[in-house]
């Protein structure tokens, strides 16, 4: 469950496939970090090479359609039809995700420097969704997105965490209890987070630090 735009400026236009195996970048330009949250919103509770496949499809169509190169003018511009052109693509809980990508692409929130909380503020936008968008955007933020392999890991390492992400009071407190792992393994934050993905989605369970 997670990605950034790769060779994004091509000659042809934008390049909308995010590459979940190499997603921190922390020099971003806005239509990168729109694509980065459009991400984050549809690889919920879906495999990100499949929810990044899915939304490149999406935005290439909506980019030869409409003639705009940015991700949330694209959305914009489907408007009403962005559930339907959705579903078509693949992509799941398309009526909820589409209220999501709509009410943040009319927003104008400042993805270069919101917070978690102005994040959360966007219907459907959770406590993952926001930290990971921020922790892989954003150089020194203090976030942990604990999506299922992360929970997974904090398990393995004895802690008692449940399957699913939690939201509230819990999940803040598991959320100290990663970040002082992170602290514990030397790395940064994103890089921890993105071995602990990539180690648990190719189906290897870590025991002890990561390397």
């Amino acid at each position: 469950m997670h990605g950034t735009a790769e060779d994004f400026c091509e000659t042809a236009g934008m390049n909308y496939l995010v590459d979940p195996n190499n997603i921190t970048k922390f020099d971003m330009q806005e239509d990168e970090l729109e694509l980065l949250l459009l991400f984050w919103i549809c690889a919920a509770g879906k495999k990100a090479v499949v929810a990044s496949r899915n939304l490149s499809g999406l935005l290439t169509l909506g980019s030869g359609r409409f003639g705009h190169a940015s991700p949330f003018s694209i959305v914009r511009a489907f408007g009403v039809d962005l559930a339907a052109q959705m579903k078509l693509h693949g992509i799941g809980c398309y009526n909820n995700k589409s209220r999501s990508m709509l009410e943040l692409a009319t927003s104008g929130i400042g993805l270069k420097t919101c917070g978690v909380a102005e994040l959360e503020s966007i219907s459907g936008i959770g406590p993952k969704t926001a930290r990971c968008f921020l922790m892989h955007s954003r150089r020194g933020v203090r976030h942990a997105g604990l999506d299922t392999h992360a929970l997974k890991y904090m398990r393995d390492q004895g802690l008692d965490v449940p399957k699913s992400t939690p939201s509230g009071r819990k999940y803040l407190e598991l959320e100290a209890k990663f970040l002082e792992l992170a602290d514990k393994s030397g790395k940064t934050l994103a890089e921890f987070d993105l071995d602990i993905w990539r180690s648990y989605s190719s189906g290897r369970r870590m025991t002890a630090g990561l390397r």
